[in-house]
């Protein structure tokens, strides 16, 4: 097929952890370790600690074998990188969004002391838990708050970075299993990460993932009550329109000044006021969701996407394989990385460090997968545009072919009718 068109026959738009979970913490805690993305969440009384088995799966669409599949000579890449909106999830009882929020600031403390380890439980999926109901409407909520004419159209995926990751780990063969929901809406394709239950933790986890985090950075004022940082981009990736939410663990401040405010690409230089960004909207004023539950406040500052990071920790004596980790950043653009080593939660002045070399050397030297992740999608694309329903399951055994199956009964609608109905209007 000729690489200008789309397998729908629309001409291209563009040149050309995985992770996500939450800790579990009592009401009015505000602030928790987020490290490895695992931000604090929602109060203890609604914790699932045995999740509800899997449904089964529906009629099958289509069993794709990704080692299969034809993929371009040309391998794809990720192009014309933008910062779209983000959100701060509030903690406490009621969900509520800061747009656009801001991750919680590098201050690492002047001497290193042993932390205590991890104790407290954590959620596999932040959203699912503190909004089971639609976990993508916070980030398409914050879309709308900062950008209200942006064209939903325009997209061909929206995803996270579980979804995402999912699916390169198929593309890789890598035996991890998954299960998610797939909303076709226009000619967009929506995928929603579905956990056994909303509130579903992570049983035996150990380390120091969570305590050092809470050292070493810090919320800022205006989002101190925050639990959690999620950042929506979008980007162009072999012809593919792709919106991308995940979490993020941190940012350095400039070292003369508070934060400057946003920058629309990596690197691009902080010139955007809040005010600039928001369209007018005061920051403090609360927008009322109209799916009648989810609470908008517009609160903080938008982070240049230059600036943010992410954390692993790890045990003095096994050394990282960075290899585990530059997949996920490179799906959301994340150019700096703290690999913080520590001897039984002693730390060792770990600091913030440059990777954007790193995740282009890691794209140059694994072309031939994330040839094979395209067109993996792009098949997933081209068989759930065309089907005759708009709701399915993908799920993937570890082993064999992955499924496109239809939901079972009424299906699960990704978004509430009044985001559903961005898609139907006129340009």
């Amino acid at each position: 097929m000729d690489s200008q068109h789309n397998y729908r026959g629309r001409w291209n738009r563009g040149g050309r952890g995985w992770r996500g979970t939450a800790r579990a913490i009592s009401v009015g805690q505000t602030r928790g370790g987020r490290g490895r993305g695992q931000g604090n969440s929602i109060f203890t009384s609604t914790l699932q600690s045995t999740p509800h088995p899997s449904k089964p799966l529906g009629p099958a669409v289509d069993c794709i074998n990704a080692n299969t599949l034809l993929v371009e000579l040309e391998s794809p890449t990720i192009q014309d990188v933008r910062y779209i909106a983000s959100y701060n999830w509030a903690s406490g009882t009621n969900p509520m969004i800061l747009v656009p929020g801001s991750p919680p600031a590098w201050t690492p403390p002047a001497e290193d002391t042993r932390l205590k380890a991890d104790s407290e439980n954590v959620f596999r999926d932040i959203n699912a838990a503190r909004y089971p109901t639609y976990p993508l409407e916070p980030a398409v909520r914050s879309v709308l708050a900062m950008k209200p004419k942006f064209d939903f159209k325009s997209l061909d995926i929206v995803g996270c970075g579980s979804t995402i990751g999912n699916l390169m780990r198929c593309a890789g063969g890598q035996p991890k299993p998954f299960r998610f929901d797939a909303n076709v809406v226009g000619d967009t394709v929506l995928f929603v990460r579905r956990e056994n239950s909303p509130t579903e933790i992570i049983p035996d986890l150990h380390g120091w993932g969570h305590t050092f985090p809470e050292a070493y950075t810090t919320w800022d004022a205006d989002v101190r009550n925050s639990c959690s940082h999620q950042r929506i981009i979008q980007y162009d990736f072999g012809g593919l329109e792709i919106l991308i939410r995940t979490e993020t663990d941190g940012y350095v401040r400039p070292k003369l000044a508070t934060p400057k405010l946003a920058s629309n690409t990596m690197g691009a230089s902080e010139d955007t006021t809040l005010e600039d960004t928001l369209d007018g909207l005061a920051v403090g004023t609360q927008v009322p969701s109209q799916s009648g539950t989810l609470k908008i406040r517009m609160a903080g500052n938008v982070i240049s996407q230059d600036r943010i990071f992410d954390i692993k920790t790890r045990a003095k004596y096994k050394s990282y394989n960075m290899d585990e980790i530059l997949p996920r950043l490179w799906a959301n653009q994340t150019p700096n990385f703290v690999i913080a080593y520590h001897n039984m939660g002693l730390f060792d002045r770990p600091a913030v460090t440059p990777i954007t070399r790193n995740i282009r050397e890691w794209e140059t030297t694994n072309s031939s997968l994330l040839a094979r992740f395209h067109a993996l999608v792009r098949r997933i694309m081209d068989m759930v545009r065309d089907s005759d329903h708009n709701q399915f399951e993908i799920s993937w055994d570890g082993h064999g072919p992955l499924c496109i199956t239809e939901q079972i009964g009424e299906g699960r609608t990704a978004l509430p009718s009044d985001l559903l109905s961005l898609w139907d209007k006129e340009d």
